[in-house]
């Protein structure tokens, strides 16, 4: 669990309200002291048989045994962000799979656009595929794995979360499906890592990835976390691979020891502050509806809101108030309501929160008074009672 040190330094912008951490969870102190040491070490290249690129090969291949570790994995890649891993992994496993006489991909249809991109690469080198249904609030429908898979499928990727609504996907369950048809199956945890336990040693998952930006560590570091698939697995990507960054790779490990040692207590803080925003509104009569399902189905401290009659300007009169909430109008967000099918017209409608441990009962206290001196002053000019 974070410190009080890690606390303040969370809370470090005075009387700001940070609920997006879904998107960038504050550096934690133990992750700035790895990073800052690393850095005093001035390891060399780790492919060079120098001294500091032995130096550097030492402490990278223990960054790769504890993040397989903590993952229960059994070999690591790292990459300089979550994006590339994803990417990386789709096109290699993507590639292998066609070589292999395997060139039918089954995907998510809310998959990030770095997978999306890989996808689009794939397709152009021949492979095919085919988009997995999914139910009113956005999960995949399990069952339809089963008929969209074939002695032809060698990939199935699906994200265990989706970093807009918070949506949890039963990844587990397609996993074994893809698993049963002797189909790799691949899936981003970069908003996972940290606030669900992920043990693949015990699933039917080949690949995940996490990034270090979204557990308290900080940017240019991510890692493709394999099982046991073939230890030569990503050199089907030989044209993207580079040198690690290991002030950035030590930053990532350490953040990922704090999150990992509270995940429980960590999900019932931060369900509890997401009980008393949602309790807040609900206060001030505020007509909302959730999506991607009911809060069992979202990650824990998370929600997307489709508020009724929601006020003009509403996130930057919330920013001028010194409150931070996800992107309304991000491309990706867009991107998503849109392939849900959602009204776009009006990106303000849609509010989303991301709560993490570093924020208390005061930031939701911010949020909400903050929140209805707009919403009950909109409604006064909308005449309603």
């Amino acid at each position: 669990m974070p410190t009080t040190s890690d606390l303040k330094r969370i809370n470090r912008l005075k009387n700001t309200t940070y609920l997006d951490n879904l998107t960038v969870t504050p550096l934690s102190e133990k992750a700035e002291r790895a990073v800052s040491e690393a850095l005093r070490q001035g390891y060399g290249h780790p492919r060079s048989t120098n001294l500091p690129g032995r130096r550097a090969q030492k402490v990278l291949e223990d960054l790769k045994d504890r993040t397989a570790r903590f993952f229960g994995g059994s070999r690591v890649m790292f990459c300089c962000d979550g994006s590339v891993a994803n990417g990386l992994s789709v096109l290699s496993a993507g590639r292998l799979a066609r070589e292999a006489g395997r060139g039918h991909i089954a995907a998510s249809p809310v998959e990030r656009s770095s997978v999306v991109a890989a996808l689009k690469i794939l397709r152009s080198e021949g492979s095919t595929v085919s988009v997995l249904k999914t139910d009113d609030s956005g999960r995949i429908i399990p069952e339809s794995l089963s008929e969209t898979v074939s002695d032809e499928t060698g990939l199935v990727t699906c994200a265990w979360v989706n970093g807009i609504s918070g949506t949890v996907q039963p990844v587990r369950e397609i996993a074994k499906t893809a698993r049963s048809a002797g189909a790799w199956f691949h899936t981003d945890a970069c908003d996972a890592a940290g606030r669900i336990e992920i043990d693949i040693s015990d699933t039917d998952i080949d690949l995940i990835t996490v990034c270090s930006l979204k557990i308290g560590g900080p940017p240019g570091a991510a890692a493709v976390v394999m099982s046991d698939v073939e230890p030569w697995f990503m050199s089907a990507v030989p044209e993207f691979l580079s040198m690690p960054n290991i002030p950035g790779i030590s930053g990532m490990v350490a953040a990922m020891d704090v999150m990992g040692t509270g995940i429980e207590p960590r999900t019932r803080i931060v369900n509890q502050l997401r009980r008393g925003l949602l309790e807040g509104l609900d206060s001030f009569n505020v007509r909302y509806s959730i999506i991607g399902g009911g809060l069992e189905n979202i990650l824990p401290g998370t929600a997307l809101l489709n508020i009724s009659h929601a006020p003009e300007k509403l996130h930057l009169i919330l920013e001028k108030e010194n409150i931070i909430l996800p992107s309304h109008n991000s491309t990706d967000r867009l991107s998503y309501l849109d392939r849900t099918g959602w009204d776009i017209s009006n990106p303000d409608r849609y509010l989303g929160f991301s709560i993490d441990v570093g924020n208390t009962t005061v930031d939701v206290e911010h949020f909400l008074r903050s929140f209805s001196k707009i919403y009950i002053t909109a409604k006064d000019g909308r005449g309603e009672n």
